[in-house]
């Protein structure tokens, strides 16, 4: 199989070719992997909690048992037909028992569904899937506001709500986590709104008041504005509400990247305006001034090494032992501290 464009992964994940036996869905956005996991299963079985059509193990059981994979993708069901089998926290130690069972998968056999956190370009499980010829690698990674945007207008136009572009964007900005909580915000919305179809700004405001005052973006705002009380005392409530501190620090890496695009955009003589409009999606209204700021006070080389900061935080994360919310603390004091000296620096 070869290796899916991006444009290609949802459309894979809810229409995957008839002769597709094994699929990896992997990556650091927990809620989009349960949304494709069980797209998937459902393109062989009804219902993903069926326990006579679905089994599901941890990768952990293949050190003692290597061979379950490959029986329990060979076993006939006591109704008929095809099952799942989805293979929970694999990593690249089960890769061995992995390719065994998919060199002997044959047409017919049941769907092979696994699972994993964030995986290196390099890793053995990536490239297992990415090379075979019956299978196929599909990446979740926690999504920017365009794509969260997106998932919001569609989940509400499923459900017969119709939403203001302006409010879109505001919703979007303000949606703390992955996409399951995205689902998790428009079901919310539907009950708050009930038979009244026509979403405004206000109801969104009403709706997500206590994370739109409390969101990663305004964290993130404040982080590069140097406000820390402000950035911390959202860290603290983000945090007690169980987003990962990787999430948090993929979204600071998304808003630095957006600071240095702008800041890119005018070191080569563009208009500050027109550089900011350029971004997709754009600023949100509240938020210019701010930003604008941001992109004056912020030199190219530091944004750099604040982006190259955060990324080798996350990394740190990862490693056993770590405390990923004291790492992501300190990371979010020292960049607070820069923002701050940048900003007064230039004023």
């Amino acid at each position: 199989m070869v290796k899916l464009a991006f444009k290609a992964i949802d459309g894979f994940a809810k229409n995957p070719p008839p002769d597709m036996l094994a699929v990896l869905v992997y990556g650091p956005d927990e809620g989009l992997i349960r949304e494709r996991m069980n797209l998937l299963t459902r393109h062989v079985v009804p219902d993903a909690n069926d326990p006579f059509g679905v089994v599901e193990f941890a990768a952990d059981e293949l050190g003692d048992n290597p061979s379950r994979l490959l029986d329990e993708a060979q076993s006939i069901s006591m109704l008929g037909g095809r099952r799942v089998v989805r293979l929970r926290d694999a990593d690249d130690k089960a890769v061995n028992a992995i390719r065994t069972a998919l060199e002997s998968l044959r047409g017919g056999d049941n769907l092979v569904l696994v699972s994993a956190g964030e995986l290196p370009p390099r890793s053995g499980l990536r490239q297992l899937f990415e090379s075979a010829p019956n299978a196929a690698a599909l990446p979740c990674y926690v999504e920017d506001e365009r794509d969260i945007a997106r998932v919001l207008k569609d989940g509400l136009k499923a459900a017969g709500y119709n939403m203001p572009s302006d409010a879109l964007v505001y919703m979007a900005a303000n949606v703390v986590g992955d996409r399951g909580v995205a689902r998790s915000e428009i079901e919310k919305l539907v009950t708050y709104m009930g038979d009244n179809r026509n979403i405004t700004m206000n109801d969104v405001m009403a709706c997500v008041g206590a994370s739109a005052a409390l969101s990663l973006d305004d964290l993130s705002k404040h982080v590069a504005s140097g406000l820390y009380a402000e950035a911390d005392r959202i860290l603290t409530f983000v945090l007690s509400e169980g987003v990962a501190a990787v999430t948090v620090l993929r979204t600071l890496q998304n808003y630095f990247t957006r600071l240095s695009l702008t800041r890119a955009r005018i070191d080569r003589g563009e208009n500050i305006e027109v550089a900011m409009k350029k971004l997709r999606p754009e600023v949100f209204w509240k938020h210019k001034a701010a930003f604008e700021a941001q992109v004056t006070g912020w030199g190219m080389e530091q944004l750099q090494q604040a982006l190259a900061l955060l990324m080798s935080v996350e990394a740190k994360c990862k490693q056993t032992g770590a405390d990923p919310n004291l790492l992501c603390g300190r990371a979010i004091l020292s960049l607070a501290q820069t923002g701050a000296r940048s900003l007064r620096r230039r004023a």
